[in-house]
C-alpha cells in the first residue's frame, strides 16, 4: 500500500479483489479508480498485474511500457511493475524503471538497492559492478564493495585462460586493501577473497596463506568441513606433505574417523610424495598401514565404516603402484563383508574394489561368502546378508552364465525369498520398504535377461505381476516403481507406465533429471494429450528456474553468502542449456502439431510457429548439458555389460542428433507453410537434413564396426520419416524455383515436362519409402508396435501438410496454372498414396482393437500367461484374480492407445 490514506482507501477493494484471485473485478475497479484519475500510476500497474495473473500477458506488457514512458518513482508502482515484469521474464524494462526511479531519488537507497537487483536478475555482472561502486560511494557500506567485487569475480571467470586476467587482479586488490584494513570479518568474505585467489594459476600458496593469517583465524575458519578439506587440498599442493598429514591425521582421530575425503587426502600425503618403484620399502607405507590398522580398532561396538575402507583402499592403491597385493585386498574385503554384511550399502562399498581385483579373485570372493553366510534368511539381518551376497554375485557374471531355465529357477527362488521376508515386515510403516524389496528387483532382472535372450514379451508380464504385488507391501519403493515404468513402456502400456511414474512424485530438478523415463519418445504411444500433459509437468521446471533461480541469486546478495552466488549461477545455466529441455521442447512441438485435427490448422499452426528456439547449429547443439540420471534404477550387472536402465530402454537414448533432426522437421514445414521462396535459409535446411541422414543408423543395427562414422539414436522409423521429409522438401525447392523461373519473365527457362518428371521422381521415391508391412498381433503388443503406427500417422500427417502447400504453391503462384498440370497431378497421385497408407493403418488398428478386447485377453493372453508361466507366483492360484486385473489394466491401455491412434489417423483421411 501507499503512504497516503485517501489513496490507500480507493486502492483498497482492488487489493482485496486481487487476492481471491478475483483479477476481472481488479480489472473493473482499476478501470473506475483511473477514469477518475487518469494517470494513477499504481492503478495502472494493479491493471496490469490483473491481466498477467489472468494469463493475459501481452496485454499486461502493453500496459507496462505505457507507464515506463512516465517514468514513475514511487515503490508501490515500482514493486507492482516488477512482479508483472519477472513473472514474464522482462529484465530489461525493470533495470530501466529502477534506473530512472534512483536517478531522480539519488539518496534513496532502497531504490539503489532495487536497481543493483534487477541488474543481478539478468546477469549483467558489469552493470552490478558499476552500480555497487555508485551504492558505496553514496552510502558508504562496506557490504556494496564486496558486492563489487563479487560483480567482478563473476566477469572474470569469463576471460580465457591465456589471457590476462584483469578483473580477477582488480578484485584482488580490492580485496587486499579491505583485508589490510581489516575489514574482512566473516567466513563468506575471506570465502569470496579465496575465490579470487583460486580463480588465478599457480595462487595456491597464497590462498593457504591466507587461510592460515589472522583473517583465517578471526573468521573461525577451521571450524568449516569445506575451509578444513580445502586448507588440506592447499598443503598438499605446496608440497607441504607432513603439515597435511598432520592435519588429516588429526581430523580422522579427534573429529570424524569416518571422514572419507579426508581419509583420500591422507593416501594422498603418503602416496604422491613416493615414486612407486619405492614405496615398498617407504616409512610412509608402514605408517599409514599402522595408522589404518589404529583408526579401524579404536573402533568400538556400532563401528564406523570408514576406517575398514581405509584399510581397503591404502592396498588397492599398493596393488595398483607395485602389485603383488590381490590376496590382501581379497582377504580385507571377505573380512569387511563379514563385519558390516548386515547393513544395506556393502555392495556400493565394496563393488569398484572387487571389479579391481579380476574375474578369479571376484568369484573366490563370492565362494568365500557362500561358505561363511550359508542360505540361512530367518532373520532381518540374514536376509541383508544374503540379498547383498545375490548382488555380489550377479556382478561378477555368476547369473549370466544360467541358461533361461535355470534362470527361471533362480526367480523362483528369490520370490520365496522375498515372500519369506514380508512376515519380519508386518509393523513397518507404510513409507518403509519391506526387508526383501530387493529380492522382488532381483527376480525381475532376471527376467529381463530371459526377455532380451528370447525375444519374448512374457517375462516381461510375469515381472509387472510381482513387481505390482511387491509394490503392494511398498507403496514408496521408487526403485520398484523405476523398473515397473521400464517395463510397461516396452509392453507398450503407457497408461499403466504413467500411472506408476506419477505416483513418485517427482519434484524440483527431477523433472529434469528424470523425466526421460517417461517422456522419451512419449508420442509414440498415440496417446498425444496425456502425452503432453506428461511433458507439460516436466517442463514446469525450466519456467520455475527462469523466475525462482534469479531470486536465489539476490538473497545470495542480501545475505552476503558469496560462497553461493556461483552455484547458483551454474545451476541457473545448467537448467537453462538442458539437453533434456531441448528434447522435451521438440517433442512438444511434435504433439501439438499432431493436436491440430485439419490441414488448414495445422497449415496456420506453423505459420505462428516461433522458431527463435528452434536452432541446430553445432555451437548450440555441444552447449547442451546432459542433466539426465541414468545410474538411479538399481544396476548389478557384471562390468562392461549394459546396465538394467540400458537393457530396458524401449529404443536408444535420445541425444543432439534426434534434437537436430526434429528441429530442421519443423522449420522447413514452416517455410513451406508461408509459401516462402527459396533462400539461402531454407537450402540450408534442406542440406542440414540431408547431411544429418547419410550418417543415420537405426539403434538396433549399428554396430561398432561400421566404415563410416555414424550416430544411431534413430529408430528405422525415424530415418523413414526424415528421408519422406527431405524428398517432399526438395520436391517444394523444385516446384518453387520453376514457377520463380516462370514468373520471372523469361517462360523460355521453365520446362513442364521436365519440372513435372523431377517431382514425380521426387514423390515416387517417397511413395516408396511410405510403403509399410501390415501389424500383427503376437498377443502382446509392445512398444515397437505403437511407435511404427504413431510414426506412419505423423509422417502423414506431415504429409497432408507439404501437399497442400505444393497445391497452393502452384494455385496462387504460378502465372499459368496450365503449365504445371503435370506437376499437379503428380503430387494428386501422391496424395492417393498417403491415404492408402493411413487406411492400411486403420485396418491394422481395427484387427488389433479386436485382439485386445478384454474377452479375447481374458481367453487368449490371459490363458497362454497363466497356463505356460514358469513363475511360481503366477501358477499360484492364490493370485489369479490379481493377474486377471493387471492383465486387463494392459489391455486397457493398449486400447486407449488404439482408440487414439485411429481418431488420429481417420482425422487425417484428406
Amino acid at each position: 500500500m501507499t503512504s497516503n490514506p485517501e489513496l490507500d482507501k480507493k486502492l483498497r477493494p482492488i487489493y482485496d479483489a486481487m487476492e481471491v484471485g478475483n483479477y476481472r473485478e481488479g480489472i473493473q475497479l482499476c478501470n473506475k479508480a483511473l477514469k477518475s484519475q487518469p494517470d494513477l500510476h499504481i492503478a495502472k500497474a494493479l491493471k496490469a498485474l490483473a491481466f498477467e495473473r489472468g494469463g493475459k500477458t501481452n496485454e499486461a506488457l502493453a500496459l507496462c511500457e505505457e507507464i515506463q514512458w512516465s517514468k514513475p518513482t514511487d515503490e508501490p508502482t515500482l514493486r507492482t511493475l516488477s512482479l508483472v515484469l519477472r513473472s514474464a521474464g522482462k529484465y530489461e524494462p525493470m533495470i530501466k524503471l529502477y534506473e530512472n526511479a534512483y536517478k531522480a531519488h539519488p539518496k534513496n537507497e532502497n531504490l539503489a538497492n532495487h536497481w543493483f537487483m534487477s541488474l543481478a536478475r539478468s546477469l549483467d555482472f558489469k552493470g552490478q559492478q558499476q552500480v555497487a561502486l555508485q551504492l558505496h560511494k553514496n552510502f558508504k557500506k562496506n557490504s556494496y564493495l564486496f558486492w563489487a567485487i563479487m560483480s567482478m569475480t563473476l566477469q572474470g571467470q569469463n576471460v580465457s585462460a591465456n589471457q590476462p586476467n584483469v578483473l580477477y587482479q582488480l578484485a584482488e586488490r580490492m580485496m587486499a586493501k579491505l583485508n589490510n584494513e581489516g575489514k574482512v570479518e566473516t567466513l563468506e568474505e575471506l570465502q569470496l577473497y579465496l575465490i579470487i585467489l583460486l580463480g588465478q594459476q599457480n595462487r595456491h600458496v597464497d590462498a593457504l596463506a591466507l587461510l592460515e593469517g589472522d583473517v583465517g583465524v578471526k573468521t573461525k575458519a577451521i571450524e568449516n568441513v569445506e575451509l578444513r578439506h580445502l586448507r588440506i587440498q592447499l598443503l598438499i599442493q605446496a608440497e607441504r606433505w607432513q603439515d597435511a598429514r598432520d592435519a588429516t591425521v588429526q581430523i580422522l582421530k579427534e573429529i570424524n574417523s569416518d571422514d572419507w575425503r579426508t581419509i583420500l587426502q591422507y593416501f594422498d600425503t603418503i602416496f604422491l610424495p613416493v615414486a612407486g618403484a619405492d614405496l615398498k620399502t617407504s616409512d610412509n607405507l608402514t605408517e599409514a598401514r599402522a595408522f589404518t590398522s589404529e583408526l579401524a580398532k579404536n573402533e568400538g561396538k556400532n563401528p564406523k565404516r570408514g576406517p575398514f575402507l581405509a584399510q581397503i583402499e591404502l592396498e588397492k592403491r599398493v596393488q595398483e603402484s607395485i602389485g603383488d597385493n590381490k590376496d590382501t585386498v581379497l582377504a580385507l574385503l571377505v573380512a569387511y563383508f563379514e563385519k558390516f554384511g548386515s547393513k544395506s550399502c556393502c555392495f556400493e562399498d565394496l563393488s569398484t574394489y572387487l571389479e579391481g581385483l579380476g574375474q578369479e579373485s571376484a568369484l573366490e570372493f563370492c565362494r568365500r561368502l557362500r561358505e561363511a553366510s550359508g542360505e540361512k534368511a530367518d532373520t532381518v539381518k540374514e536376509i541383508t546378508i544374503q540379498i547383498n551376497l545375490a548382488r555380489f554375485e550377479r556382478s561378477v557374471g555368476l547369473q549370466a552364465k544360467l541358461n533361461p531355465t535355470e534362470s527361471m529357477a533362480l526367480v523362483n527362488k528369490f520370490w520365496k525369498l522375498y515372500e519369506d521376508a514380508l512376515p519380519l515386515g508386518k509393523d513397518l510403516s507404510e513409507t518403509e520398504r519391506q526387508y526383501g524389496d530387493d529380492y522382488a528387483i532381483m527376480a525381475a532382472h532376471l527376467l529381463i535377461d530371459i526377455h532380451k535372450e528370447t525375444k519374448s514379451y512374457f517375462p516381461l508380464l510375469n515381472a509387472t505381476f510381482m513387481l505390482e504385488h511387491a509394490l503392494n507391501a511398498s507403496k514408496h519403493n521408487y526403485q520398484i516403481k523405476l523398473v515397473l515404468v521400464r517395463i510397461y513402456e516396452l509392453l507398450g502400456a503407457f497408461s499403466c507406465a504413467s500411472g506408476i511414474y506419477n505416483t513418485m512424485s517427482i519434484k524440483h530438478i527431477q523433472h529434469d533429471t528424470l523425466s526421460h523415463f517417461i517422456t522419451d519418445r512419449v508420442s509414440s504411444y498415440g496417446m498425444f494429450t496425456e502425452a503432453l500433459s506428461q511433458l507439460y509437468s516436466a517442463h514446469e521446471i525450466y519456467h520455475s528456474n527462469e523466475s525462482e533461480t534469479p531470486e536465489m541469486i539476490l538473497q545470495a546478495y542480501k545475505y552476503s553468502t558469496f560462497s553461493k552466488i556461483q552455484e547458483f549461477i551454474e545451476f541457473q545455466s545448467r537448467l537453462e542449456n538442458s539437453l533434456q529441455k531441448m528434447i522435451a521442447d521438440r517433442e512438444m512441438i511434435r504433439l501439438e502439431f499432431l493436436r491440430e485435427d485439419s490441414v488448414s490448422r495445422a497449415v496456420a499452426w506453423l505459420q505462428e510457429l516461433q522458431i527463435d528456439n528452434l536452432k541446430y547449429d553445432e555451437a548450440f547443439c555441444q552447449a547442451r548439458v546432459d542433466n539426465r540420471d541414468t545410474s538411479v534404477m538399481l544396476n548389478w550387472n557384471p562390468k562392461g555389460s549394459p546396465s538394467v536402465e540400458t537393457l530396458t530402454r524401449p529404443s536408444a537414448q535420445l541425444g543432439r542428433h534426434w534434437m537436430v533432426l526434429f528441429t530442421l522437421v519443423p522449420r522447413i514445414l514452416k517455410h513451406m507453410a508461408h509459401l516462402a521462396a527459396i533462400d539461402d535459409q531454407y537450402e540450408k535446411l534442406v542440406a542440414a537434413l540431408e547431411a544429418l541422414l547419410l550418417t543415420a543408423t537405426p539403434a538396433s543395427t549399428a554396430t561398432s564396426s561400421d566404415s563410416e562414422p555414424t550416430h544411431s539414436e534413430f529408430t528405422a522409423e525415424e530415418i523413414k520419416l526424415g528421408k519422406i521429409v527431405l524428398k517432399v522438401a526438395t520436391t517444394f525447392q523444385v516446384l518453387s524455383l520453376a514457377i520463380a523461373a516462370q514468373n520471372s519473365g523469361s517462360p523460355s527457362k521453365v520446362d513442364p515436362a521436365k519440372t513435372a518428371a523431377t517431382v514425380k521422381e521426387h514423390l515416387t521415391a517417397a511413395t516408396a519409402l511410405l510403403k509399410r508391412e501390415p501389424v500383427k498381433s503376437t498377443g502382446v503388443l509392445p512398444w515397437g508396435t505403437f511407435h511404427a503406427l504413431t510414426m506412419t500417422v505423423e509422417t502423414v500427417a506431415y504429409l497432408n501438410v507439404m501437399n497442400q502447400c505444393l497445391q497452393n504453391l502452384i494455385s496462387t503462384k504460378a502465372h499459368k496454372k496450365a503449365a504445371f498440370k503435370a506437376t499437379n497431378a503428380a503430387i494428386q497421385d501422391f496424395m492417393a498414396q498417403c491415404r492408402q497408407t493411413l487406411q492400411s493403418v486403420q485396418t491394422d488398428v481395427t484387427a488389433l482393437r479386436n485382439a485386445v478386447k478384454p474377452d479375447r485377453i481374458k481367453n487368449g493372453l490371459l490363458y497362454e500367461i497363466c497356463d505356460g508361466s514358469s513363475v511360481d507366483y503366477v501358477r499360484s492360484g492364490t493370485h489369479q484374480a490379481e493377474i486377471e486385473e493387471k492383465t486387463l489394466k494392459i489391455g486397457a491401455s493398449w486400447m486407449s492407445s488404439l482408440v487414439y491412434l485411429q481418431q488420429e489417423a481417420v482425422a487425417r483421411m484428406v
